[in-house]
């Protein structure tokens, strides 16, 4: 009775324990099939914002541009403006060079994946499966001025540098918005002053680099919260 009872026992442990394990392989799959899919579409995304990259850069460079320049970097495509010509008489007016310039961007913007994401069949299958998860399309066009630390003469009517890097950031996102008649709410401007260099200012080399207007287009999805 004994032996009888022991083998039933060891019988039963031995049952529980192939349905724990394979409760564990079921979650370990579920896991690395959710992690493939948000792999699957991280790498869309990716290689949307590679595309709209090349395509705005090889546009630059067929055009000539030369006030402003593009890079790919982790969070999107840059664009920088730091040409010591940029700007009338070290105010905020756009120069007539950079007026065409972004004119010209302005009308390509509407034409990048990103911000006019192209209907093909992987594309729609992305879209309508993240929609599905709650997940909605976020582009974004990000207008953010800088400028050295050198002070504002007292008796200019630009006040600060928070002041005239602003300026310099809401001049550039309004030619860029009205070139392109994309919605204004892809567009945000901030202005820094001097409080994110991106080199010392103790020298004239490092000024001509902090002084600079940075458009980031960026796109991703994010959690749609409703209304």
């Amino acid at each position: 009775m004994n032996v009888a009872a022991e083998r039933a026992k060891s019988a039963w442990l031995l049952a529980f324990g192939d349905v724990m394990t394979l409760l564990i392989t079921f979650f370990i799959m579920m896991i690395v099939i959710n992690k493939s899919e948000v792999s699957k579409i991280q790498v869309w995304v990716d290689n949307q914002v590679t595309e709209s990259y090349v395509f705005l850069q090889n546009e630059i460079k067929h055009k000539h541009l030369t006030v402003v320049k593009a890079t790919r970097n982790a969070n999107g495509i840059l664009l920088t403006i730091n040409h010591a010509n940029a700007f009338q008489s070290g105010g905020f007016v756009p120069s007539e060079q950079l007026s065409s310039e972004l004119r010209v961007i302005g009308q390509l913007l509407p034409k990048i994946p990103i911000l006019e994401i192209e209907q093909d069949a992987e594309s729609i299958e992305v879209i309508q499966q993240a929609k599905a998860e709650g997940y909605e399309w976020l582009a974004e066009v990000t207008v953010e001025g800088h400028t050295d630390n050198d002070s504002i003469d007292p008796r200019s009517s630009l006040r600060n540098n928070w002041f005239l890097s602003t300026l310099r950031a809401q001049a550039v996102m309004q030619e860029l918005f009205s070139a392109s008649a994309l919605p204004a709410s892809l567009f945000s401007v901030s202005g820094y002053g001097e409080f994110q260099p991106m080199a010392s200012n103790e020298g004239s080399a490092g000024k001509d680099l902090n002084r600079r207007v940075e458009v980031l287009i960026s796109a991703r999805f994010q959690e749609h919260l409703g209304e």
